[in-house]
């Protein structure tokens, strides 16, 4: 064979091939959809104060890897400190304050009652006495009646009459006597049941040691509550992406301090040409090769398809950006989950999508 028969037929070979491939590329543009313009995307929790205030510590560097709860950043927090020092000194003061109180009340409340309990078996004493002084007296009388009687008739001697004169005299200012000690006692027995008021005095003064108490409980959680503000911790598991602010800065609340992340959620946004996109649906299959990755393949499937384009998400939504007004082809943008992502992979990788529109059709 010359040297032009094999010319020949490596220049047939070769156009079969070019042939093959440019045929293998229309039949690959026909049952896929292509796009080169995706980027890696992730869920960012940016992390800010509540209240303003200066930065005390950052705790963190940016990659650290986080756990929910962890401190990231400490705002300076020593003048609430010290409020919460001065406000549970003056609880332990009034703590002890509510427990004179209530020792004073017990010990007044023993002394009252027992004082009330000795006057009333006094006065029960006194009364006890008055009626045997009475009965006696009673019957003094009738004695000094009789003898009288006796007396008028000249059957007893005058001596004899004077003698129950003398009793019943006797009898009755001792009658007297007991009935001005037991009014006196009655008496005592109610100046002694006033002062027993006291205890409802102890009584209020222990309520509004109690008020006060919680009023510091409260002050204190209050205290605490800002004070958790200047205590800044994670949300959630994550990464640190980026710090913006650091140690010494002044920050006002909502200003966003340092940005977190989930590595665990990643997904791929593509924005697919507004005239393929009616090939697109949900759990198609997707291949995905990374710009930082050229030579492996990854893939996953389609999670959703957005239901406004580029261009109205940039207008705010009124969609006046588009072909009929001169303006570019609008694309619509869809999310692709990752199936075995690779080692290494941060959000804004780019990224090329090629999405399967026939499952039967399986070139990959």
């Amino acid at each position: 064979m010359n040297l032009k028969s094999k010319v020949k037929i490596l220049l047939v070979a070769s156009v079969i091939g070019v042939l093959g491939v440019l045929a293998y590329e229309v039949f690959f543009w026909f049952t896929h959809v292509y796009e080169s313009n995706a980027k890696v995307q992730t869920d960012f929790t940016n992390i800010s104060a509540q209240i303003d205030g200066k930065i005390e510590q950052v705790h963190v560097t940016e990659g650290n890897p986080v756990k929910a709860g962890q401190l990231l950043i400490t705002l300076v927090h020593e003048d609430i400190k010290l409020n919460i020092d001065s406000l549970q000194t003056d609880l332990a003061l009034e703590k002890a304050n509510r427990r004179s109180l209530e020792s004073e009340k017990s010990a007044f409340e023993a002394e009252i009652y027992s004082k009330l309990e000795t006057q009333r078996e006094k006065i029960r004493t006194l009364e006890v006495g008055y009626k045997e002084l009475q009965a006696r007296l009673n019957l003094a009388e009738k004695n000094l009646s009789r003898t009288n009687i006796l007396f008028t008739k000249k059957l007893t001697p005058e001596t004899k009459m004077t003698e129950e004169q003398d009793k019943v005299l006797i009898l009755k200012a001792q009658a007297t006597s007991y009935r001005g000690r037991t009014a006196v006692a009655k008496k005592e027995l109610k100046q002694l049941a006033a002062e027993q008021r006291k205890l409802d005095v102890l009584k209020n003064k222990a309520s509004i040691s109690d008020i006060k108490q919680n009023r510091i409980r409260d002050s204190i959680r209050k205290q605490k509550l800002i004070l958790s503000y200047r205590l800044i911790t994670s949300p959630i598991d994550g990464v640190v992406g980026r710090i913006h602010k650091f140690k010494g800065e002044y920050v006002e609340d909502g200003v966003n301090i340092l940005i977190l992340h989930d590595p665990k959620r990643y997904w791929v946004e593509a924005y697919v040409d507004e005239s393929q996109i009616r090939h697109v649906r949900i759990d198609q299959d997707v291949r995905i090769n990374f710009d930082a990755y050229p030579f492996e393949d990854y893939f996953g499937k389609v999670q959703q398809i957005g239901n406004i384009t580029t261009a109205s998400i940039k207008n705010g939504g009124n969609g006046v950006e588009g072909k009929k007004l001169g303006g570019s082809i609008e694309r619509v943008p869809i999310r692709i989950s990752l199936e075995a992502p690779p080692r290494y992979i941060t959000p804004g990788m780019g990224a090329d999508i090629n999405v399967r529109i026939y499952n039967n059709i399986r070139l990959w």
